[in-house]
This record gives structure tokens, sequence and C-alpha cells, in this order.
């Protein structure tokens, strides 16, 4: 929106979402113990000055939410308030009177989150949410509970998960509740940690909460980027049991060493590709806007100007499983985070190989894709260390890959071009099924000759695949 605000941006806004195909719309109204969009007699409003451009609406009694939500149902969609459950933005120093004045409810270790161990805490998000429902016409509501993923601290959040499964029992209550006062069915939705162990590491009881039906629908995710290899039959084993449904999440940045490249289709396409190879009824995105960030005027994300509503097209084909079937699929399988994540999770996948013949690994790539006719592909590898006068060996899922090629890059690669890396090889090969699988491969590497008195290891963890439908 503009800067002050124009209820004509607002619309605007919701009606491109929907030309391209949007069905859901899930707009932040909390965070930090602030309402967004509204305001309340019994709440601040958020002081942050992104969300100062709509106080002239609101103090002419135009409410920008109730804008959105008519505008959403106009265009025959679906409104959700969405809820950051736990945002830190801020580290502690930015927040309503209610987190700043209340800090014996404060997570320690997470600046600026309450702790939902204390009823207070869950009482004030609840009243919040109630209100909400009470006063606009959403359709349901979704809470975040990525933002920041900590609710409890961490040493007793397993042993917490009833305490925050009684609270969601307390919000569907009130939602059905408030559906039959307003003659329609309210939904809950949850964007969680991609495994359930980080689920239950968290004190999020994901099995409790679908098994009895407190969720309509769950949305797995990373903190912050996309992950190609994420295990969600996990989440799929269980909603294909219940009236629950599942929309894993893409994100626009490819992992924290590379901040400079956004996805563009072709890896979206390939996301949701193993999206729905691993029974997703279809997705969602989060932090979406980085594709046109710098429209806003900020100079921290790659997204141009020009990136709005460009990038909304790229969404259009994703609701549909035949087409992104259809299109060029390009999956990149790096280290999200380089080692240890904010759920606590390590996400550094790769294979270590020591300077001496003989060390070897493996790395596990997921693809669900069933070649056919002449569907081809590629598979790619980045080796740092991997010097010339190094000889090595390639399977995939134990067979030999004879006919591989590769080249080497003595400056590495620079920081304008990705994740910098140090002097590495790339090496690539044909794809054919078999060896290939419909599902999880390993790509395995081996060391055959290697010059006495080298001393640093060999590192793999950039594993790319280019698929190209018939």
């Amino acid at each position: 929106a503009a800067d002050p605000a124009r209820p004509a941006d607002l619309i605007r806004w919701v009606d491109d979402l929907a030309h391209h195909g949007v069905d859901t719309y899930a707009q932040a109204v909390y965070s930090q113990g602030w309402t967004l969009f509204y305001q309340s007699d019994r709440f601040e409003y958020d002081a942050r000055p992104v969300h100062q451009r709509f106080v002239h609406l609101l103090d002419a009694g135009i409410t920008p939410l109730e804008i959105l939500i008519e505008a959403t149902h106009r265009r025959g969609m679906e409104f959700v308030a969405k809820f950051r459950m736990n945002d830190c933005h801020g580290n502690g120093g930015q927040g309503a009177r209610f987190v700043l004045d209340n800090r014996q409810w404060e997570l320690k270790e997470f600046p600026g989150g309450h702790d939902y161990s204390f009823a207070p805490v869950r009482d004030y998000v609840f009243s919040v949410a109630d209100e909400i429902v009470r006063r606009f016409d959403v359709d349901g509501l979704l809470f975040n509970y990525m933002r920041h993923a900590h609710c409890f601290p961490t040493a007793v959040a397993r042993e917490c998960q009833p305490t925050m499964t009684g609270f969601l029992r307390s919000v569907r209550e009130m939602l059905d509740k408030r559906g039959v006062q307003k003659h329609k069915t309210l939904t809950l939705g949850v964007m969680v940690p991609q495994t359930l162990e980080e689920c239950h590491n968290l004190g999020y009881d994901i099995q409790t909460w679908i098994s009895e039906g407190l969720i309509d629908y769950v949305c797995p995710c990373d903190f912050g980027y996309p992950d190609f290899n994420a295990p969600y039959e996990a989440f799929s084993t269980l909603t294909r049991a219940s009236n629950c449904t599942l929309y894993p999440t893409l994100a626009p940045i490819l992992c924290r060493d590379d901040q400079a490249v956004l996805l563009k289709p072709e890896n979206y396409r390939a996301l949701t590709q193993n999206f729905y190879g691993a029974g997703a009824d279809g997705v969602t995105v989060f932090n979406y806007q980085y594709h046109w960030a710098r429209k806003g005027g900020s100079a921290r994300y790659p997204g141009p100007t020009e990136g709005y509503p460009l990038a909304l097209g790229y969404l259009r084909d994703l609701r549909d499983p035949k087409t992104v079937a259809g299109g060029m699929r390009h999956y990149r399988f790096h280290p999200l985070w380089g080692g240890t994540a904010p759920t606590g999770a390590v996400k550094d996948d790769k294979i270590v190989l020591a300077p001496e013949a003989g060390a070897g690994g493996e790395y596990r790539f997921r693809l669900c894709e069933q070649f056919g006719g002449n569907t081809r592909g590629i598979c790619y590898f980045s080796a740092q260390g991997l010097l010339p006068n190094h000889e090595i060996a390639v399977t995939l899922n134990g067979t030999e890959i004879r006919d591989f090629q590769r080249v080497f890059h003595p400056e590495g690669r620079l920081e304008r071009f990705g994740r910098p890396l140090s002097p590495f090889s790339s090496a690539w090969f044909n794809l054919k099924q078999p060896p290939l699988n419909n599902w999880d491969n390993y790509l395995g590497v081996r060391l055959v000759h290697h010059d006495s008195g080298e001393t640093g290891n060999i590192v793999i963890d950039e594993v790319e695949v280019v698929v190209m439908p018939a």
C-alpha cells in the first residue's frame, strides 16, 4: 500500500491475488500483543512505522481489515485472520504494553517472546482471537507458530504439549460457537515446523490436534527457507486419515548463506511436485513479499520493484498437479542453515570426504518424478575442495555412473552469484529411470585418488536436478 494508504490500494492488492489463482488470503492481524489493520478498545494498535500508514483511515472511521475482507469475499476467496503466535522481532525492545510490561512471563531464551505456560498469556491471545472472530466476517484463523517457533522454555517444551493442546481446544470451541451464531463454518489452521519431531520438541502435538479435529489444515515449513527434501509424508499420513488438509509452505530465499537469489518458477514447480508427491492437498506461501521487497523502499532484500505483480504470476500454475508436472522443474538441495535452525533441529545435509583414497559418503535427495516418454533429467553437484588431480567414483542408488563430466572453478563462487564458495568442482550426469527412484535417491561419491600431503576435506552440500518433461 502507498503511504498514506488508500482503500483502492488494498482492493487492488486483493484483486491481484484473485487474478493469479489464490483461493485463501491469510492476513496477519496480530503480532507482539498488537492488533494490525484494525483498532480495538481493549488492545493496542501496531506502533511500527509501516502500520502507521493506515492510521489516517482508522481515524476517519475506515477499517482496513473490513476493506480487505469485503474485497476478498467479493472475489470468491476465503479470508483468514493470521496470528504471529510469538513474534520476537526487536529482541525484546518492541511490542504492546502487555508484552513490554510483563517481563515475568517472558521467555528468557527468546527476548520479546512470552511463555504460554502462563494462563494470562494464553488468555490474552485468546481474547484477541475471540474479538476478531466476533467483530469481523473472517472465515477462520491461522496460527503461525513459526514466528518465532518457541512458545515454551526449550528445556520443558515437550512436556508442555498438553498446555498448547488445551489452548487450541478452547479456540476450537470458540470458533464453533461463533460459527453457529454467524451461520458459517469457521476454520482453524496452523503453521508449524516441517517435521513432527520438531513440533513435539517445541510443544506442538500435531497428531492430537489432527485426530481430535482441533485444526482444519496444517502448513508445515522451515523457519525461513524452502526444503526440497522435507518429509511431508509424515503429515499426510495423519491428514489422510482425517478431515484435516495439508498445505506445505513455499518460501522465496534458498538458504541462510544465499540471500541474493530468489527462487524462480521452475524452482517452485519442483518444490510443489515433491509436495504433491508426499500427499499435499495444495500449497501456501510465506514471506513471498521478498519478491518485491525493494518496492517498499527496503534495501535488505533482493526483490526488485517490478517483482510485484510479476511474482504473483508464478503462483497460478501451482494449484494444479498436472500443470506442475508439465513444466520444467529445477530442484535445489542446499544446506538450509549450515548448522542448527531456530527450531533447534540441525539442517546441514552434506557429504564430507576425508583426504584419503577410499573415503566416501552418500547424499539423500528426493525426486517425486516418474520419467515417461522423452522426459530428460540432469543431476549436478558441487564439491568444495575437489581439485583437478583428484579422481572420484560416482553412484546413484548403488549404480555406478561412468559418464559424468566435471569442471574446476579455481576462484570459487563469488557472492554476487549466490552462496559464496571456496575453490570447487562442478560435476553432472544425465539421469535415467532406473536407477533414479520416484522418491528418495542416494548420490554416492568416493575418492579414488588423492595426492599425499593434501589435508583439506572435500565437502558436497549442493545437489541440483533439472527435469525437462517431454
